[in-house]
């Protein structure tokens, strides 16, 4: 197959004479289904932003007017000449609506009469998903839908749960690829099928090329690579944000304790290889031993990712390289993008299904304008920031009727998970007065690019990362007053006890370590928990803990610096 050929004829009828305003125009229809794409994408980021989803009314015109609008363009076949972009849209739909149907329709809640009212929304939305994703073999239109119900879930679970913010860096670039290539190809179809109508081309002179192949396959190509670079937008962002730090373009790599991750991951009861700390702490030795040079191939391989479009073999490989580098990161800290895994295993796939010859000019450059400026339009995450071994780090705690205090697992949360791994109830870096090291439960500094005031220990987020690479940010108080909103802990895990309750009560619930997490809790490392049942916690607490983590003797250290100890939850209030 052959996808934006370089090899092939711009077009097929060369004997024919056209005006400048024809080839003009002919070539900006090859853009028509990036466009199609685009348009989309700029609407979602708006509605994502400004939209209140989790309105009971208007989340039910909205569910029942897109699956109106995907059976309305369903006579809309995917083009013959696009297998590749349809590989990719396949595959994610399915996987969207796999996920969208194992989100549920039980939420965690603090507003129990929203939730409720959302509750029949999200029973046959969720069932539209999932055969919309089955659709989606056969129409481009019907990838839509679990596309777009898998953001809605998201932003449900943020506005029910409370959250001011809920992490999109892992889901978000599945979503938006997915919908711009399927909103593509259904743009290319489209304009393949009026290309077929007389009144359509009857006045427009020679313009029976939009129905060829060739031009088919030009316009598939450019917005196969469009998509693939829109993705790669990621990594190339991520590259600049390390150079961009506060610290200079070379801290990252010469002085960032990239190794320190694996430490927050075990702290945070996430990390696979915890169930042998030995294990742990040899890997973290290797680990830190390499750090620098692994740094300078993590860096190389992000900033320079846009010249991967040169060669179809390039491409394939560094594609290849960040899903190994992704499963390498899960494996030492329990960071699991997932998504990106699943979305860089589809562009592989596809690759594999053209010839090294496919890419034109035109699509080449293409998706190298997309890596490089495509987060003017798509949403691109920015993993860029300094870590630490000296961390802020929360959790919950539950009594159990025997009278102990038990760890609660991260991956009990849910579609909240994430809120207890990222920033917790309120609690930003100099947003108040803290007793704690200014870090995310990752040991992240300088993560929102936010500046210390002069008046603090640290005048730069370099400047922390230098203290807590020795534990060395100073730490006043054994027992710090809350640096959160105090009162918002409570309705959450309340409302997830709640959920819990009564998905013991069902005879179909997902478990909770089925959920797709960006961060699972390993279970070996919560076993008093995970031996618990919703019935047997009788309270709740919520703790954050500033720790200082280290290796010795081949045993993991987690040295409390100081605390701050949340009032009891009582279940039943």
């Amino acid at each position: 197959m052959s996808i934006g050929a370089g090899s092939a004829r711009r077009w097929p009828s060369v004997g024919i004479e056209r005006s400048p305003v024809e080839r003009y125009a002919l070539a900006a229809l090859l853009f028509f289904p990036v466009l199609c794409g685009v348009v989309p994408i700029l609407l979602y980021e708006k509605a994502a932003s400004r939209v209140a989803w989790h309105d009971p009314a208007l989340a039910t015109v909205s569910a029942i007017g897109l699956a109106l609008l995907c059976c309305l363009f369903a006579f809309v076949r995917y083009p013959a000449e696009a297998r590749a972009a349809r590989i990719i849209v396949v595959g994610l739909a399915i996987t969207l609506g796999l996920f969208s149907f194992g989100l549920g329709d039980e939420l965690g809640i603090a507003d129990a009469a929203r939730a409720d009212a959302l509750g029949n929304v999200l029973v046959y939305s969720r069932l539209i998903a999932l055969v919309a994703a089955l659709f989606s073999i056969l129409r481009p239109s019907f990838a839509i839908f679990p596309m777009v119900y898998f953001a809605f879930h998201k932003n449900v679970t943020r506005a029910v749960s409370d959250a001011v913010e809920l992490g999109r860096n892992d889901y978000a670039p599945l979503i938006e690829v997915g919908l711009f290539l399927a909103c593509g190809l259904l743009g290319l179809g489209l304009l393949q099928s009026l290309s077929r109508l007389k009144p359509f081309t009857s006045n427009l002179p020679n313009f029976n090329e939009l129905g060829t192949r060739n031009f088919a396959a030009q316009a598939a190509g450019i917005l196969l690579l469009a998509g693939i670079g829109a993705h790669f937008g990621n990594y190339f962002m991520s590259g600049m944000a390390k150079v961009t730090l506060d610290g200079g373009p070379l801290s990252w790599i010469l002085e960032n304790p990239t190794s320190s991750i694996m430490l927050a991951g075990y702290g945070l009861g996430a990390a696979p290889l915890g169930f042998s700390e030995s294990l742990l702490a040899h890997a973290y030795e290797a680990v830190r031993a390499v750090q620098i040079p692994m740094n300078v191939v993590i860096l190389a391989a992000q900033l320079l990712c846009f010249l991967a479009f040169l060669r179809r073999r390039w491409l394939i490989g560094l594609t290849a390289f960040f899903d190994i580098m992704h499963i390498g990161i899960f494996l030492l800290s329990g960071a699991l993008f997932l998504h990106w895994i699943i979305l860089n295993s589809l562009i592989v796939a596809a690759l594999t299904r053209m010839k090294e010859s496919s890419f034109s000019t035109t699509a080449i450059v293409t998706g190298i304008v997309v890596t490089i400026f495509g987060d003017a339009v798509f949403y691109n995450a920015r993993l860029g920031w300094y870590d630490s071994r000296q961390i802020r780090q929360a959790h919950f705690e539950a009594l159990t009727k025997e009278g102990d205090w038990v760890r609660v697992a991260p991956s009990f949360f849910r579609d909240a998970s994430y809120l207890l791994y990222a920033r917790h109830f309120g609690y930003q870096e100099y947003r108040r007065e803290s007793g704690h090291v200014p870090t995310s439960a990752w040991g992240q500094i300088g993560i929102r690019k936010v500046r210390p005031k002069s008046s603090d220990v640290a005048s730069s987020s370099y400047e922390v990362m230098k203290l807590t690479k020795d534990c060395a940010y100073p730490v006043e108080l054994p027992i710090t007053p809350p640096d959160y909103d105090a009162a918002r802990p409570a309705p959450f895990i309340l409302g997830q006890h709640n959920r819990a309750a009564n998905l013991a009560n069902s005879a179909v619930a997902v478990g909770y370590n089925f959920y797709p997490h960006h961060h699972y809790s390993m279970p070996f490392l919560h076993r008093a928990f995970e031996a618990l049942e919703p019935r047997d916690i009788v309270a709740y607490r919520y703790l954050v803990d500033t720790v200082c983590l280290d290796v010795a003797d081949g045993k993991v250290v987690r040295r409390v610096m100081t605390q701050t100890l949340g009032p009891r939850i009582d279940v039943r209030q």
